[in-house]
């Protein structure tokens, strides 16, 4: 018995089709802007959010493939051999390109020297393949090239298309919906797809990513202006200690305690020492939540959470490899927070603000100690603290003796404040 061929594809061919073509075109344009991004935590953006999209498109598309080896499609249009010939040969080199530039951009990843882990849409763990490093230059040459081979592909794609249409052949119609039928429809929907396709590619040429921002503060409810709004505060499990709702509830019922709003040009850096050298750096990404009076301590509080991919040391090797799993681990663990819990006088103008701070998926107690002067309804602070990388699990494997790099690690900043309306 012969199984007779539809007029059209299924509906999830059809669905599949469009998403990957969008994504496909996206992708490309993304890929080819990534080298012009700034360094630093905007490329790094970049780049995550390139992974992602990558694997996306790896999924989707093996999807399509089992639905087009199992389910009824429509026949080859007929045509000459030449033509048939090349048809299939993009079809097939499509469908390769598909498949092989995500699978060589997730060999890149598993075999870089910085080592990276990739977080689907920054939520979701992917994992590294088991390939050896010998396979990472030939994966980066072919990764490479495949933009522009797929490009080329998609408008020979493209043009295929066209040409069956103006033959009046129905072609493009058997990638649409049965409700499009009549041949101008089947145009006009044609020339929607391509300009959809275009606006795709334009969309990943120029997208843009935040990364390069000043440091600034949100008071309750407000993203402070100069701020990284992209950095959302993270709230602590059920689980997790109390400290943060203590340090709210305070700030809640406070008589005298009022916001404050950080000024632009405030510095968050560090300071840890590597083979008897200093290194100095700081983040470009972090704000914080902060209400204070000298005359309500109890009633006042910090919370202030960093970016941590926006590590900026000075070299930019050196900052991707903080980045790394071997320190940061920024894919599984992008933000670093502190939360006060209590803030004592240490002397004129001085307080220690002791607290929880969150780094690496390990919670340890910190203390922040800080000099204020308070004029009218400016402020200037500047504070350091210090804490032990080790304790929260960063500098792992060879980078955990402290022969070279030590164990302690100083953070500083300097920042200047406005008073806000309770």
């Amino acid at each position: 018995m012969t199984t007779l061929r539809p007029e059209r594809y299924s509906a999830l061919a059809i669905i599949l089709h469009w998403a990957i073509a969008l994504l496909l075109l996206f992708q490309i344009g993304l890929g080819w802007a990534l080298e012009d991004l700034p360094k630093g935590a905007v490329q790094f953006s970049g780049y995550q959010f390139h992974k992602s999209v990558g694997i996306a498109i790896l999924l989707l598309s093996l999807a399509r493939l089992v639905v087009r080896l199992f389910k009824a499609r429509p026949a080859p249009v007929q045509d000459g051999k030449a033509q048939m010939l090349l048809a299939s040969a993009v079809h097939v080199l499509l469908y390769a390109v598909m498949i092989l530039g995500p699978l060589t951009g997730w060999i890149i990843v598993s075999t870089a020297k910085v080592r990276l882990q990739t977080m689907l849409f920054g939520k979701v763990p992917w994992p590294d393949l088991p390939v050896g490093q010998a396979f990472h230059e030939p994966a980066e040459v072919l990764h490479g090239a495949l933009g522009t081979v797929g490009m080329a592909l998609i408008v020979l794609h493209v043009a295929g298309a066209l040409y069956h249409h103006f033959k009046r052949e129905d072609v493009i119609g058997r990638m649409l919906p049965a409700a499009i039928r009549s041949h101008g429809a089947i145009g006009i929907a044609g020339f929607a797809a391509i300009a959809l396709g275009a606006g795709a590619l334009i969309c990943g040429l120029f997208l843009s990513f935040s990364g390069n921002k000043s440091p600034g503060a949100k008071p309750p409810g407000e993203v402070a202006s100069g701020s990284a709004a992209d950095v959302p505060i993270e709230e602590p499990s059920a689980s997790a200690s109390s400290e943060p709702a203590v340090a709210e509830s305070a700030a809640a019922t406070a008589a005298k305690a009022s916001p404050w709003k950080l000024e632009k040009g405030g510095r968050l850096g560090f300071a840890a020492e590597y083979s008897g050298e200093a290194i100095n750096g700081s983040f470009s990404r972090w704000d914080a939540t902060i209400v204070f009076d000298p005359e309500d301590l109890p009633g006042s509080s910090i919370r202030a959470t960093i970016d941590l991919a926006s590590v900026d040391s000075g070299d930019s090797q050196r900052d991707d490899m903080l980045r790394s799993d071997s320190f940061f681990a920024v894919g599984a663990h992008p933000k670093a927070q502190f939360v006060s819990t209590s803030i004592k006088e240490a002397g004129q103008g001085r307080y220690v603000a002791n607290g929880t701070l969150s780094l690496h998926g390990q919670r340890k107690p910190m203390a922040l100690r800080f000099a204020l002067k308070i004029s009218g309804d400016k402020a200037t602070a500047t504070g350091n603290a210090t804490l032990q990388r080790l304790s929260f699990g960063v500098g792992e494997a060879e980078w955990s003796a402290t022969d070279q790099l030590k164990d302690a690690v100083g953070v500083n900043f300097n920042i200047k404040a406005t008073r806000q309306a309770p």
